[in-house]
């Protein structure tokens, strides 16, 4: 993997040459922290060089993605070719990544990171009453029970109770997801969010029974190999014991 990269205005294009595989992610990932770390925060991707993508790939640009958002920028991919565009596709990721045809389409977009909440909303579907959180403490971890749907109106919620919860740090966080019924790219967002806040104070974050539904979603996108998953809050909490 080799990277060129130029400026076009505000935005930096970086243009992807060869195989993004484990080799490559540990070359592109220091690079988008350190673009990050200068205050570049616009970034697009030009994979119309790239050859292929493998987990790991996956994985450098997904964290590289939710550096930009967290600085308040946005991440872009363009010019994808079939064979890499159906393995995002595969994983998920097309769901929560921004993807153009061409790089000048990137370009002219919006430049805020969002994603519409519909992407994982099914036609006909409901909102629901906004998410409650509920609390206790055990004595490996703070157990947190999101009820409701974690969409872009919950996800604010979730991420000020864990930043509360886990304070100056050294506090695990389990989140209880039982009584969560649907959760949306924001969602996603907000639980890699809370994931980072956890380990950056000397925590962790595992997440607990979550329905079906939601962790079809949590496995589509690729999220699943970044978060730890249980089938219980038991489990959840003897695997921080």
């Amino acid at each position: 993997m080799r990277l060129a990269e130029r400026k076009e205005g505000p935005v930096t294009v970086v243009s992807l040459l060869g195989r993004l595989d484990a080799a490559g992610s540990r070359l592109l990932e220091p690079w988008m922290a350190a673009f990050v770390a200068r205050g570049e925060t616009r970034l697009v991707l030009d994979c119309s060089a790239m050859t292929y993508i493998s987990s790991a790939g996956l994985r450098g640009v997904l964290v590289g993605a939710q550096a930009c958002r967290k600085a308040g920028g946005s991440l872009a991919l363009a010019a994808l070719d079939s064979h890499c565009r159906a393995v995002l596709q595969a994983s998920g990721l097309l769901l929560v990544l921004d993807c153009h045809d061409t790089v000048e389409a990137a370009l002219a977009a919006p430049g805020d990171g969002a994603h519409p909440e519909t992407r994982f909303d099914r036609p006909g579907s409901t909102r629901g009453p906004p998410i409650t959180i509920g609390e206790c403490r055990e004595e490996t971890a703070v157990v947190l029970a999101p009820a409701g749907r974690l969409d872009g109106v919950g996800a604010p919620t979730l991420e000020a109770k864990v930043s509360a919860v886990v304070g100056d740090g050294g506090v695990s966080v389990v989140l209880d997801c039982a009584g969560m019924t649907y959760v949306s790219s924001a969602g996603l967002r907000a639980l890699l969010q809370c994931a980072r806040l956890c380990r950056q104070r000397g925590g962790n974050l595992h997440i607990a029974a979550m329905n079906a539904e939601c962790l079809a979603v949590l496995n589509m996108s690729g999220f699943h190999s970044v978060i730890d998953c249980h089938e219980s809050r038991d489990a959840a909490l003897a695997a921080l014991s």
